[in-house]
This record gives C-alpha cells, sequence and structure tokens, in this order.
C-alpha cells in the first residue's frame, strides 16, 4: 500500500509539470451500496407483584432498528491536473481527501423488579473514516462550447484510517462500572471505481466553473487494528490488555488449535476479514484554470 501512495505522489508532481489544467472542487457525498453499520436496540425486563396470586409477573418488551449507511459519505476535497489526449478525450490525475460520515448505534438493558431498578447497561458505539484517494480518470467531452457537458470513468486507490469508539456504562445494585475503548484499524488495500457526469461553463480564456455528480463504488479491507484507548472508570488499563485482545490481524481464514491456546496470548487475534462500504453518490463544485 505504501508503494502506491507513494507512485500516486510520484504521478501527481508529474502532473504538475507536465498538465495543461488544474481544478479544485468541494462537495458532499451520500451513502451508496449501503451495508449493515450496527443495530439500535432497547430492552426491559420488568417484575411485577401479583397482588391476587402473590406471584412475580415477568414482561419483556424490546425495540431493534437496524442503521446501515457508507463509510465513504462525507466531506470531500478535491484536486485533479488534467491532459487533452484528443479533441474529445482527456486525462486527469486526481488526488481527493475523505472526512467521511460518523455513525453511532446505541444498545440499552433495564432489569427492574418490583418498581426497583437492578441493572441498567448502555452502550454506545461509534465508528468514522478519513481517506486519500487517488483517481486517474479518462475523461470524455461531446463538444468543447460555453457550457460543455462530460462524463468521466476510471479506478480509485485508497489509503483509509477506520476508527471505532466503544463507551459501556453498568449501573448494578448502586454501584456504577464505565469502560471506554477505542480501536485504530490500518493497512489492507481499498480499490473501486469511480464515474462522473459533470457540466463546465466558461468564464474568460482561463477560468472556468464545473458542477459534477461522483459515483464512487469501493469497499476497504483493513489488515489489522488495535486497541489504543482502554480506560475503567477513568483509569487507564490498557496495559492489563493481552496481545491477542489488543491486536486484530483479518484472514481469509481462522486456524484454531486448543492444543496451542497457551501461546494466543502473545500474539495477536485472528479475525476473518470482512468489506467496510466506501460507496458514495457525491455532487461537488468547483473552479477549472487553464496552465497554459
Amino acid at each position: 500500500m505504501r508503494k502506491l501512495m507513494l507512485t500516486a505522489v510520484g504521478l501527481a508532481f508529474f502532473g504538475l509539470a507536465q498538465s495543461q489544467s488544474f481544478k479544485f472542487s468541494v462537495g458532499y457525498g451520500l451513502p451508496w451500496l449501503s451495508q449493515e453499520i450496527g443495530t439500535n436496540s432497547s430492552s426491559t425486563h420488568a417484575t411485577t407483584l401479583d397482588i391476587n396470586s402473590g406471584l412475580e409477573v415477568p414482561r419483556v418488551t424490546s425495540t431493534r432498528k437496524t442503521i446501515e449507511g457508507s463509510y465513504g459519505a462525507g466531506l470531500n476535497i478535491n484536486g485533479a491536473f488534467g491532459y487533452t489526449l484528443s479533441e474529445n478525450i482527456g486525462l486527469e490525475l486526481g488526488i481527493s481527501y475523505l472526512t467521511g460520515q460518523k455513525y453511532t448505534t446505541v444498545s440499552n438493558y433495564t432489569d427492574i423488579r418490583q418498581d426497583q431498578l437492578v441493572t441498567f447497561t448502555y452502550e454506545s458505539e461509534s465508528s468514522k473514516s478519513k481517506a486519500v484517494l487517488f483517481t486517474p480518470m479518462l475523461k470524455f467531452v461531446t463538444h468543447k462550447r460555453n457550457f460543455t457537458p462530460y462524463f468521466l470513468i476510471g479506478p480509485v486507490l485508497g489509503k483509509v484510517n477506520f476508527n471505532r469508539a466503544l463507551s459501556r456504562s453498568t449501573e448494578e445494585n448502586g454501584a456504577t462500572v464505565s469502560e471506554v475503548r477505542n480501536t485504530k484499524y490500518k493497512g489492507g488495500v481499498s480499490i473501486g471505481l469511480r464515474g462522473a457526469v459533470g457540466v463546465s461553463v466558461v468564464l474568460n480564456r482561463k477560468f472556468s466553473v464545473f458542477s459534477e455528480i461522483m459515483f464512487t463504488g469501493m469497499n476497504y479491507f483493513a489488515k489489522e487494528s488495535e486497541i489504543v484507548r482502554y480506560t475503567v472508570n477513568g483509569e487507564d488499563k490498557l496495559s492489563l490488555l493481552t496481545e491477542n485482545i489488543r491486536k486484530t490481524v483479518y484472514v481469509k481464514e481462522v486456524e484454531i488449535d486448543s492444543d496451542n491456546a497457551s501461546d494466543y496470548d502473545n500474539h495477536p487475534g485472528q479475525s476473518l476479514r470482512s468489506p467496510l462500504s466506501m460507496s458514495s453518490v457525491a455532487a461537488n463544485i468547483g473552479m477549472l484554470v487553464k496552465l497554459n
């Protein structure tokens, strides 16, 4: 992945030296090709006393709601160097910065016995991504006028930073325990496809304004994750976690041998890798400057 990003930076410098135009835009993306982020849930177990029989009568109520989305949604800032290959075909070497939409899921459990609170548990988990994307794209223009429609298509390669923050609080028999855990995901490959349709309007010989609708289809597969913060009742407990719990490596196949269980604490844990959706549909607006 590091070689990929170095290549992207090298091509960007090449673009600065050889390009015929530069454009800059900002926009906001909505989720596309969404996946399940998590679940909001609430559950209550209540016990009341039946005055006729003298027996306790239990009642359980619960609600659940699936939260869906894509970590590619959010604010994006884009820049691209442009080249003219022919009258109707061009090339753009682009770099984008994405600060993804934040998602939060909440769950709680309440246990009440004869109007007395026995247990209350509240858990909140937030997740968010940031990414740098490299986008070499072909540009197709039907005609060049003051009002010019066009479309773009090409691969998108990304370096993604992804984080989860978990907060849990439990109140039981008058005592409260709070726990906070932050996990950072890193490494891995993020490759997809990006397309856009747009229109540019010439202001003068040097400047044009443009607007684009941009479609990005991409998943992120993290290589590993690490718990970087763990507190209990405000006290740092990170050093108490074994390496097996603190670090996780994501693989296509997990193998476990109970004969080697004693060795697991000193090595990162393993988990099956799964994709995180980084897809979006974004509306962007920007300006194009001719360099020569």
